[in-house]
């Protein structure tokens, strides 16, 4: 990457001893020019993690990431690609992929697919997973009605960057394999609200209980840690409050 391309960024850097330093850096959109860095960046992070907790995006798929079918924005420190976010945006693509998630074809349309976001350890805990995901949500949201994702269930930390970006848990389904994964959305058009008064809380580890309250019209809207490990925190999705929602606020239900 041109060192002048992009807009600035200074975020941190942790380097060996505990030691960090503020490191100039720069986001834009990448070409297929990048797909060096892109191989590079992927083969740092993923190397060694189990497909329980993330699939790699592949060199083929990568490249229609970076090309003319998705969309990418980097960004670099110096001349070193330090995180990536690709999501696709080609029709024909996003809907077989869906497809494979059991998603309804009547809500795969205008939608785009966020494929991964991946940083490189230097440089995380700079919230660079949000920069990112509005930098590309300014460019595409204008023409598409949803975002969708999927993430692990394991994966704490990715599932609670997902959930602070604005998706919500609508499903769950093994994929890639046999793994299970939460299928998650962000809404842009044909928003309904989520009526969080009386939520249920469900381990994140309890998929039977996860899998019911998601047949009944609930979503997963944020992710918390007791005692007895990670929870998530259903409430109906829906247009209307679900019955008696009004009575039972008044009466601190």
């Amino acid at each position: 990457m041109d060192g002048k391309r992009g807009s600035p960024l200074f975020m941190y850097r942790h380097l060996i001893g505990g030691r960090f330093l503020i490191s100039p850096c720069r986001l834009d959109v990448m070409t297929p020019g990048d797909m060096d860095e892109a191989l590079k960046l992927h083969d740092r992070v993923t190397h060694g993690l189990s497909p329980e907790i993330f699939v790699p995006t592949g060199p083929d798929d990568l490249e229609r990431l970076v090309g003319g079918e998705g969309i990418s924005v980097g960004v670099w420190s110096g001349g070193k690609l330090i995180c990536m976010r690709a999501v696709m945006t080609d029709a024909r693509w996003v809907n077989e992929t869906l497809e494979k998630m059991g998603v309804p074809a009547g809500e795969a349309g205008r939608a785009v697919y966020t494929d991964h976001c991946i940083v490189d350890k230097e440089f995380r805990g700079n919230n660079v997973q949000f920069l990112t995901h509005y930098a590309i949500e300014h460019r595409v949201g204008g023409r598409c009605g949803a975002f969708f994702t999927t993430v692990s269930p394991k994966n704490a930390f990715s599932l609670s960057n997902v959930l602070g970006c604005g998706f919500a848990v609508i499903g769950m389904k093994e994929l890639y394999g046999g793994y299970m994964r939460y299928i998650m959305r962000k809404q842009l058009d044909r928003v309904m609200p989520i009526w969080t008064h009386g939520h249920l809380v469900i381990p994140v580890s309890d998929v039977k209980r996860q899998k019911e309250a998601i047949a009944e019209g609930m979503a997963g809207y944020k992710m918390i840690r007791k005692n007895r490990g990670h929870m998530m925190l259903y409430a109906p999705m829906a247009e209307h409050p679900p019955r008696g929602y009004w009575k039972n606020m008044a009466d601190g239900k």
